[in-house]
């Protein structure tokens, strides 16, 4: 390591750690997105020495926690130093089995602006079609679709929830009709759509109801929690 690296580096505090360490939920969770086909690092710069502190499917380059800085890694924590550049372009590069990997690496720093590690996602576009696209597609076991709404404004989030809501609740004969628009707003409050504001006025313009009806089961359900 060269003694401009080593002087650029710092002491972390706990504040530092923390922030790397809620990094490790990001790993799983691109990790889970795109499985075997990728590899997901995370870095810390308080020892570039033993930099890696996390990883998803190190066995596309070998690595594991306590592999060392890359070359690329070391010339974007450089650059970010000197330049401020906080990401990497998309890059191209190849692993010991040859394979093509498409790359790129995200800057991460403290409260004080100070780059203290890095995310770096390796695709390998050489994966075989037949492996990648049984990552991609649903499975046998998991073919069920939870359809997730891309709303456009929160009204229209709220809106379509209830209607969503709504239709499953009369279409479930196992629920009497006395106890329907209770069980409407129980799934919505579960679903944290009365944390949105104005949501208990749109609710009830929704469902042609009072709201005073709905802060009487909103009361009741925290009675009962």
């Amino acid at each position: 390591m060269s003694p401009s690296i080593k002087a650029k580096n710092h002491k972390y505090t706990k504040e530092d750690k923390l922030i790397l360490e809620n990094y490790k939920n990001i790993v799983d969770a691109i990790g889970q997105l795109l499985g075997s086909a990728c590899e997901v690092v995370l870095h810390s710069f308080e020892d570039l020495n033993s930099s890696v502190i996390y990883i998803h499917n190190g066995k596309k380059t070998g690595r594991s926690i306590g592999s060392p800085v890359t070359d690329k890694a070391l010339k974007i924590f450089t650059d970010c130093i000197d330049n401020g550049t906080d990401f990497a372009d998309v890059y191209f590069t190849k692993n010991k089995q040859n394979h093509t990997m498409r790359s790129t690496s995200t800057i991460i720093k403290n409260i004080k602006g100070q780059p203290i590690g890095m995310l770096c996602i390796n695709l390998d576009i050489s994966t075989p079609f037949d492996e990648m696209m049984s990552i991609l597609l649903p499975s046998q076991d998991n073919s069920s679709e939870d359809n997730e709404h891309f709303a456009i404004n929160v009204e229209d989030l709220i809106i379509s929830n209830t209607l969503k809501v709504k239709e499953e609740v009369f279409a479930d004969n196992s629920i009497s009709t006395r106890l329907k628009t209770k069980e409407i707003i129980h799934i919505l409050n579960t679903q944290g759509i009365f944390q949105l504001r104005d949501a208990v006025t749109k609710v009830a313009d929704t469902l042609n109801i009072s709201k005073d009806v709905i802060y009487l089961h909103l009361r009741s359900f925290k009675k009962n929690n």
